[in-house]
């Protein structure tokens, strides 16, 4: 009861502020006489606010289905390995952006059973959290190998997170007080964690030494 007030709290405090936001333009547009450019910004910042509004509730969703256990019948053989490569040159540049250095390394065919869709979702979301919340220029290293299992890992060379607020960063819409600056509603790493348990995975987190390092280990797979 007291993890559902607190969602129900989170979701009311992030929805009130882009939804203030709109009615407070749509009020100045409403006093003032029509004024095309003007009017286009509005739109335009309106529409950014409400994506962000749909988003969180499009998160809130997933995370609800796949901890409903909806999504299993999607489970194929796929390489993990491929994956990570494929998220790593799609947020290569938002690492440049950043003038981070964003790397891969991988065994080749690091087979897992799961949903290829969800298992992509879940790594990007430690990447963009890696490049987001690393340091500036810093390096970003994602790698999956074979120990006991599939294992990917994504570190980071930044701050990190204080050992005593690890555990409650998974919790849907929790955000560090130092990343409240950033854009973000605090759901990647709770659908992260809702990806690996799904998928029979274990959800680590650890010092990088400096940085933070985040690591899911799949079960033994026969065919990996």
């Amino acid at each position: 009861m007291a993890e559902v007030k607190q969602v129900s709290d989170s979701v009311a405090h992030d929805l009130r502020t882009p939804l203030t936001r709109m009615r407070g333009r749509l009020e100045k547009a409403h006093a003032r006489q029509r004024n095309g450019n003007l009017d286009q910004s509005l739109i335009d910042d309106t529409m950014a606010d409400l994506d962000a509004v749909l988003r969180m509730f499009s998160s809130l969703t997933r995370i609800s289905q796949i901890e409903a256990g909806d999504r299993t019948s999607a489970f194929r053989t796929v390489n993990l390995s491929a994956i990570a490569s494929e998220v790593v040159e799609l947020f290569d540049a938002a690492a440049e952006h950043k003038h981070a250095h964003l790397a891969a390394v991988v065994d080749q065919h690091v087979l897992v059973t799961g949903d290829r869709d969800l298992l992509f979702d879940a790594v990007s979301n430690l990447v963009d959290n890696a490049i987001k919340y690393g340091r500036e220029a810093g390096r970003v290293t994602v790698e999956v190998t074979r120990n006991g299992g599939a294992l990917i890992s994504v570190a980071d060379d930044g701050p990190g997170i204080p050992i005593s607020e690890r555990q409650n960063v998974f919790k849907r819409f929790y955000r560090l007080e130092q990343s409240r600056g950033t854009p973000g509603n605090g759901l990647g790493l709770s659908l992260v964690a809702a990806v690996a348990r799904l998928h029979g995975a274990g959800v680590e987190m650890m010092d990088n030494a400096p940085g933070l390092k985040l690591r899911i280990r799949f079960p033994l797979s026969a065919r990996s």
